[in-house]
């Protein structure tokens, strides 16, 4: 879409939600219910996914309302987020523009009926939230909520995430299998879950040796942590498979952090979890050693505080993050379970040999291109992700040669526990000399 495009629908967008605002000062208003009005244009009253061309990151909500360079969303967890519309993609201003259109026109008849997707402070919104209490884990998460979907029941805080982080992934990686990120679907099923009461187990199972399967965490920002020794039993910080931030991809294609994401302070503050473990227990930061409540770890890598709650701390040498869980846990298959799965669109590829990554960017949403270096010569994996699933990537080797692939990804859903399900084969292919 061109600047002059872009500055049409802001300005009709305004123009729009100005006259929705004067509405609001006539008589016999009401608001919509939940559902879908007999004469609008469409049903849109249902959740769709929204995406912020800035971060690259998706949304998945209810539109709400709009006012100045405002809108509001409710997200499917039920929280109520507020950003500037300049902040959407264009497809989704050009949604906001047409759906503030039908709005106004309703709004033209008489008596005035000023239309919402829904109310901001619905009676049955405030009796969902008296039935089920917001558990204190959900403050946790809060910071990154605007990527997540975070949910609860009287058992398990859920949380829906597609495992991409906002910072930069795969830079300084020294030994790389050829993964790389690409969005998963840990959403609705298939959300990871965490206990939210903890029950201490009568022998608590250490991940020396266990557990090298799957996450053993959660970071607050919906990424997974793994193991901190990887499927070999090695230290995969020790091996150079991690990037700056302690993360790498799986043989899913899937993002995954293997030491405690302590850079996450930096959003959460210090003294917040920065993970939590599937067990329920939280995860913080580093100790300080100068502090009145310090206390030595356990051979699990955590403490009780003050108050007798336990929780583990990040480490700087292994286990770096849980060592084990204090909490009670179901081990099958060599991981926790149940857990998410991962879903691949491609078959997991060798280890290439003396590669280091150097670049990883994102020139627009939904593409991405990483480059490394081998023995100072340079190859990159350029690839862009499709609405409908699909992957294209065009592979250069470092001695120049071009190859092109598109996959599909499955039609099925995702099962809980056991390795990965065998990708598709490629759909397209396109080998150059």
């Amino acid at each position: 879409m061109t600047p002059t495009n872009i500055h049409g629908i802001t300005h009709r967008f305004l123009g729009v939600a100005f006259a929705i605002a004067v509405s609001l000062a006539a008589p016999n208003i009401l608001w919509a219910h939940d559902g879908p009005h007999h004469g609008d244009p469409e049903q849109s009253t249902g959740s769709r996914t929204w995406t912020l061309g800035d971060a690259g990151a998706h949304l998945h909500g209810t539109f709400v309302a709009a006012s100045g360079e405002n809108i509001q969303i409710r997200l499917d967890g039920r929280r109520l987020v507020t950003l500037k519309l300049e902040r959407l993609i264009a497809s989704d201003r050009e949604w906001i523009a047409n759906r503030l259109e039908a709005i106004e026109n309703l709004n033209q008849q008489r008596p005035v009926r000023f239309v919402v997707q829904q109310p901001l402070n619905s009676d049955k919104i405030q009796a969902q939230d008296k039935a089920k209490p917001m558990p204190s884990i959900h403050e946790h998460f809060l910071p990154f909520s605007e990527s997540l979907k975070l949910r609860w029941d009287d058992e398990y805080f859920y949380v829906g995430s597609n495992g991409i982080p906002a910072h930069p992934m795969m830079i300084g990686i020294r030994s790389w299998q050829q993964q790389v990120p690409i969005p998963q679907k840990y959403f609705g099923e298939n959300a990871w879950r965490i206990p939210l009461h903890p029950v201490p187990a009568k022998r608590p199972m250490s991940t020396k040796g266990n557990f090298l399967r799957g996450a053993i965490a959660l970071a607050v920002n919906g990424v997974p942590i793994f193991n901190p020794l990887n499927n070999r039993g090695d230290d995969a910080l020790l091996f150079g498979e991690l990037d700056e931030y302690g993360g790498h991809c799986g043989r899913a294609d899937d993002y995954h952090y293997h030491i405690a994401p302590v850079h996450l302070e930096t959003t959460t503050g210090k003294g917040q979890p920065i993970a939590y473990a599937l067990d329920g227990y939280p995860i913080f930061g580093y100790q300080d050693a100068q502090a009145t409540d310090f206390a030595p770890l356990d051979a699990l890598g955590g403490h009780k505080d003050g108050d007798g709650n336990y929780h583990f701390h990040a480490t700087r040498t292994y286990p770096y993050l849980n060592g084990g869980f204090f909490g009670e846990v179901v081990e099958r298959g060599g991981q926790v379970d149940p857990q998410p799965r991962a879903e691949p669109i491609r078959p997991d590829l060798r280890p290439l040999r003396d590669a280091k990554i150097t670049e990883f960017t994102q020139p627009k949403p939904g593409s991405y291109r990483l480059v490394y270096d081998v023995n100072g010569k340079q190859g990159s994996v350029s690839y862009t992700l499709a609405d409908n699933g699909s992957a294209s990537f065009v592979f250069v080797d470092p001695n120049g040669r071009t190859k092109s692939e598109t996959y599909t990804p499955r039609q099925e859903r995702p099962r809980r526990g056991g390795g990965p399900p065998p990708p598709p084969p490629p759909r397209a292919r396109n080998d150059a000399p």
